[in-house]
């Protein structure tokens, strides 16, 4: 299916068998985004549901994946079902408990291999369903998925985009992250989802400093916002990206103690979509006093107090227009 304009997501459906979709993992053209980790438990329960889907005769649901330009795919699967059962065919895991084949619960691969090999078979034979998104489909609409179907949070989309766009952006913003120390307990403690937050503020910089335009162009949403900032971190030099990383430890340190004093509830809604909302702005407003030469903590106070801001800031889209808006009212106050 070819795309009939930018925005459209190109895929295709594919049957793969689990004996081949194992070989493609091990091989590494089948990958998984880099996220937290689940317990020993909760996977063993996950093969355990897999497992009986398929020796019920059951399907599993459709698994979405997006193709990379070198052919591999990455999964882009919430409930993690194909990860933890390509993990017990490496022989990890065992199953575990399984309500309607009693005599497997606990079994490893070999064990099931060695004494039910015509159910071990079946296993193997198994045709998953996938939806390829093809690579010439823009990545911002790889990532809007997440929204239509997956419903991701944010440590798995940053997981996931890291994993598109390269180990690049992963190391770039681990740098501006991984040493904030205990002025960053406002952010949540998962390195993916401090990663997620720190290009949302970049990308608010971007469009309060002109750097992301959409003159002539439809209303920018976030996702399409979120790539054109990745871009925008690509042109930037050492020097800039080193400034940059001095620049958000030291605003950190100065929003934690504004958050002290004033009680401002920077740990609210920890990781979620209200905190990055408030911290996008929050922390253009600390560079804003800057190069305007106001007293940080009275700016703070200034934009905070203005109820209505905040109201549309936590009611309005994400959008280039809503977030220009934004940043005209803010400068409004601070004059």
């Amino acid at each position: 299916m070819s795309g009939f304009s930018e925005n459209h997501i190109d895929s295709f459906e594919k049957k793969i068998s689990v004996y081949q979709l194992h070989r493609m993992y091990q091989e590494r053209r089948v990958v998984f985004p880099n996220i937290p980790s689940s317990g020993r438990a909760r996977k063993m329960a996950k093969i355990s549901e897999t497992l009986e889907t398929v020796f019920l005769g059951l399907s599993l649901p459709v698994v979405y994946a997006s193709e990379r330009q070198d052919g591999s795919l990455l999964v882009l699967d919430t409930s993690d079902h194909l990860r933890y059962l390509m993990e017990f065919l490496d022989g990890r895991y065992p199953a575990g408990e399984l309500e309607f084949y009693p005599k497997l619960s606990g079994y490893r691969l070999e064990e099931m291999e060695e004494q039910f090999p015509r159910i071990t078979s079946l296993l193997y034979d198994y045709q998953a369903s996938f939806q390829i998104i093809e690579y010439t489909t823009p990545k911002y609409m790889h990532m809007q998925v997440g929204k239509y179907i997956e419903k991701w949070n944010f440590t798995r989309e940053q997981g996931i985009r890291n994993q598109l766009y390269g180990e690049e952006l992963d190391w770039l913003l681990d740098s501006l992250v991984c040493d904030l120390g205990r002025s960053a307990d406002f952010l949540s403690r998962w390195k993916l989802n401090r990663q997620y937050m720190m290009l949302r503020i970049l990308m608010y910089r971007f469009v309060f400093q002109r750097e992301i335009w959409d003159i002539g162009e439809e209303n920018i949403g976030l996702q399409l916002l979120l790539d054109r900032t990745i871009a925008c971190l690509e042109r930037k030099g050492g020097q800039w990206k080193m400034e940059l990383r001095a620049d958000i430890r030291e605003i950190t340190e100065e929003l934690a103690y504004w958050g002290r004093q004033t009680g401002f509830p920077l740990s609210e809604k920890k990781g979620k979509e209200w905190q990055a909302r408030v911290l996008g702005y929050l922390y253009n407003v600390v560079w804003m006093c800057r190069e305007m030469r106001i007293p940080v903590q009275r700016g703070l106070g200034e934009v905070t107090s203005d109820e209505r801001l905040w109201r549309d800031i936590d009611n309005e889209k994400v959008n280039f227009i809503n977030i220009q808006r934004h940043h005209y009212e803010i400068e409004r106050r601070l004059k």
